[in-house]
């Protein structure tokens, strides 16, 4: 299953780590500093993603938003595993 983070960019759910509020990510000092080693946030970024290479993909997409997705994903295929 992928997640389709906006634009033309999708990644593997079993390579994220990590799906944050671009926002309060910042209010930490240790995210902050992690974050900033990474690519230089676009605008209008709304959320970041890690993966656990600890590349950081960005998104004008809520957290909230990408989280039910994954969720959703996670959840329909566990059903169609139980189901078979």
């Amino acid at each position: 299953m992928y997640l389709h983070i906006g634009g033309e960019i999708v990644i593997p759910l079993r390579e994220i780590v990590a799906i944050l509020d671009y926002e309060k990510a910042l209010r930490s000092p240790a995210n902050k500093e992690f974050l900033s080693s990474k690519a230089k946030a676009p605008q209008g970024v709304k959320s970041c993603i890690v993966t656990k290479d600890n590349k950081v993909f960005y998104s004008p997409i809520s957290s909230l938003t990408l989280a039910r997705r994954a969720e959703s994903f996670t959840h329909r295929y566990i059903a169609a595993e139980n189901y078979l």
